[in-house]
C-alpha cells in the first residue's frame, strides 16, 4: 500500500487524537468523509494502524512503581518465544528486544517496589530470564506518546 501526502496527514492526525471523527479528519484535511473513512480502513486491514488506545493515569489505580527491567533470556535462542510470554504477564507495558550487555527491556508497573519484585521473582524468572536489573522510574509527569512526523 502506498502511504502518499493525505495517508500521512491522517496517520498524523489519528496520532495525535485517535477519536477524531472521519467528518472532522476530513474537515481539517478537506476532503470526503468517505474518502478518509476508506484510506482508514485500508490502512487498518493492511496493519498500518494497528489499534487505538487510552492512556491512563496509572496512579489513579493504585500503580505507583514505575520500572524498566532490563534482562537476559536463558537460552538466546529462545528471545522471540520469551518476548512473546513477557507481553501476557501481569503488568507488563511493553517489552523490546534490544543490543548491548541486556537483550531484553521490560516497562512494568505495580502498586509498589515488593509487588514489582513478586512479579518479577514469580512469573518472569520462571518465564526463562536471567541477569534481571530493576531500574526505577524517578519522576514521569505524564505519559504521551508523540505524533511521529512521516517523511
Amino acid at each position: 500500500m502506498k502511504i502518499d501526502i493525505i495517508n500521512k496527514k491522517i496517520l498524523f492526525l489519528l496520532q495525535k487524537d485517535a477519536r477524531m471523527t472521519y467528518k472532522e479528519i476530513a474537515e481539517e484535511l478537506k476532503r470526503s468523509e468517505t474518502t478518509v473513512r476508506d484510506r482508514i480502513k485500508a490502512m487498518e486491514r493492511e496493519g498500518i494502524i494497528q489499534g487505538y488506545t487510552a492512556l491512563i493515569d496509572k496512579t489513579a489505580l493504585d500503580l505507583n512503581f514505575f520500572a524498566m527491567i532490563l534482562a537476559n533470556p536463558v537460552a538466546s535462542t529462545d528471545l522471540d518465544e520469551i518476548t512473546d510470554r513477557i507481553k501476557k504477564v501481569k503488568n507488563v507495558l511493553r517489552v523490546y528486544q534490544i543490543s548491548g550487555r541486556h537483550r531484553l527491556v521490560i516497562f512494568m508497573v505495580a502498586p509498589s517496589y515488593k509487588e514489582l519484585k513478586e512479579i518479577v521473582k514469580n512469573q518472569l524468572l520462571s518465564i526463562g530470564i536471567k541477569d534481571e536489573e530493576i531500574v526505577t522510574v524517578l519522576e514521569a509527569d505524564r505519559e504521551f506518546i508523540s505524533p511521529l512526523e512521516i517523511p
